[in-house]
């Protein structure tokens, strides 16, 4: 509607401008509901399920719009030929930030033993080499609890989508554990 009757926003660049900040304020909303603390925290199943929120949220508002497109396709005489790739470029950052932060949690449940909060208790190992597997897994368990501690330092930048630096300090943090 807006790309056939309003006269100001007729151009490519100007409906792509507008579609780009709504992108850009649903992602604002789903960054108010995800806690960084709580994903640090050990907050890993509540966290898991607000990053899949988030994530539905932006692909859902891709479907918006590709459905959108196809019905102005459909039934009107003028093109619609916007830069869909301006529009979402963040959006698609964002929810590879998403999927990055569900990592975090699920390596924290494999690696820290944490629940929603708080830690399980580690398995008794019995036999002869009982003793020596458990502390190997308390090393390991360490050593991730250093690197997430080093991630956690960087957590301003997580859910900014244009500060870059986050592509390097996941892939340290990620690179411990392939």
């Amino acid at each position: 509607m807006i790309w056939v009757n309003s006269e100001f926003y007729k151009t490519r660049e100007r409906l792509t401008g507008l579609l780009r900040k709504l992108s850009n304020e649903i992602i604002k909303r789903c960054c108010a509901e995800i806690s960084l603390d709580n994903i640090f925290d050990g907050y890993v199943t509540s966290s898991i399920r607000t990053l899949e929120q988030s994530i539905e949220c932006c692909e859902k508002w891709k479907a918006i719009y590709d459905k959108t497109a196809q019905l102005h396709h459909k039934f009107s005489s003028t093109g619609w030929v916007l830069d869909k790739s301006s529009i979402f470029a963040q959006v698609d950052a964002f929810v590879q930030r998403c999927k990055d932060l569900m990592e975090v949690c699920e390596c924290q449940i494999l690696f820290k033993r944490m629940e929603d909060g708080s830690q399980k208790e580690m398995p008794h190992f019995i036999g002869q080499r009982g003793p020596e597997i458990a502390k190997s897994l308390l090393e390991i368990e360490s050593s991730f609890n250093r690197n997430l501690a080093q991630l956690r330092l960087v957590k301003r930048s997580i859910l900014d989508v244009k500060a870059t630096s986050w592509h390097d300090d996941y892939n340290k943090y990620y690179l411990h554990y392939t």
